[in-house]
Formats: C-alpha cells, sequence, structure tokens
C-alpha cells in the first residue's frame, strides 16, 4: 500500500495555477497541450478512485470540455483519488483500466504513476516548480522500467541516457520525457 496524496496534493497546486490562456500550451506530453492533459488527469483520478472502490462507476465519466469551477473540481478529484487508495481493500484483488485486467496493487502504482508524470508535464508547460517525493519516483521506476520502449505501451521511446540516470530523471527518460523539457528545479 503507498498513500497517492503527496502526489495528488503536488498535481493539485499545479493545476490551481493554470490560466485560461494556457490551456492551448504544448506540453512536454507532445500529444496533448495543457486542456487536453487537464481533462485527462480528471479522467484518470475519476477512473482510478472507482478501481480503488471495487465499485463501477455509478455517474458517467467527466465531460470532456472543462466546466465552471473545473480547477476547485479537479483538486478534489485528486484529493478522492488518494482517499480512495488509503484503504487496504483497495490493494487487493484485481480490476480493470485501460481494456486491461490486472491487480488492483498494480493499478495503485499505474494510478501514481500518472499522476506523478502528467503533474509534471503540466508543471513543464507551465514552467512552474514541481516537486515529487523520493518514495513516489521509486514506486514508479519498477512499472516504468517493466514497459518503457513496448510497443503499443503507455509511454514513448526511452530518451538517451535513461540507462545512466537514476531516481526522478530515470522514470522521465523512460517515459518518453526529455528532464530538460520539464519544470525548473526546485
Amino acid at each position: 500500500m503507498h498513500d497517492l496524496g503527496p502526489a495528488t496534493a503536488a498535481a493539485a497546486r499545479v493545476v490551481a495555477l493554470v490560466t485560461d490562456e494556457d490551456l492551448d500550451r504544448p506540453t512536454p506530453c507532445t500529444a496533448w497541450p495543457v486542456r487536453d492533459l487537464v481533462e485527462h488527469l480528471a479522467g484518470l483520478a475519476w477512473h482510478f478512485a472507482g478501481v480503488a472502490r471495487a465499485t463501477p462507476p455509478s455517474s458517467p465519466p467527466p465531460a470532456s470540455d472543462l466546466p465552471d469551477g473545473w480547477r476547485d473540481l479537479l483538486a478534489e478529484e485528486l484529493a478522492d483519488l488518494a482517499a480512495a487508495w488509503r484503504s487496504e481493500e483497495a490493494w487487493q484483488g484485481s480490476d480493470e483500466a485501460g481494456g486491461t485486467t490486472m491487480p488492483r496493487a498494480a493499478l495503485g502504482i499505474v494510478a501514481l504513476d500518472e499522476v506523478v508524470l502528467h503533474g509534471w508535464d503540466l508543471a513543464g508547460a507551465l514552467q512552474v516548480p514541481y516537486s515529487v517525493a523520493e518514495a513516489d519516483v521509486e514506486v514508479c521506476l519498477p512499472f516504468v522500467e517493466q514497459v518503457a520502449g513496448m510497443d503499443g505501451g503507455p509511454f514513448a521511446h526511452p530518451v538517451a541516457g535513461a540507462g545512466e540516470s537514476a531516481g526522478l530523471e530515470r522514470l522521465l527518460r523512460l517515459s518518453g520525457r526529455d528532464p530538460a523539457a520539464g519544470p525548473p528545479s526546485l
């Protein structure tokens, strides 16, 4: 069991800084501008909270358009995601995400990885500092190492230097992100 709270709180702090003018900015996750990345964060928070609770969604997924108050709504969704994974039962059994059935323990790590990496992407787009807990990186690395470079996998191909790097830099490079394109260092 791992607490997603520090990662979701860090991502929520960056979300709060997004202005309407930022929504069309590119992100280090090149397929998605800020608007799409924010919508993806909302959708994954909603979905993975349901996975943690082992309950099928009772409402439709978040709309693809950003509603009024979306920053506060997304902060609430991210906090709910962390709360849902604080239960021992959340990490037991199996469930489905993205069309793949996996142990919930693995899905919790996928959720954490999504929040860590996309929080970093968003901070990079805004060029604001972003803090990632070392414990979160350590939990995410084995998953990213396992799927890095996989055809049809969740990431772009690893960036040069992944094998020689460690910590957050290794996580970023393995997931196809150039650390130089991200947020300024703290």
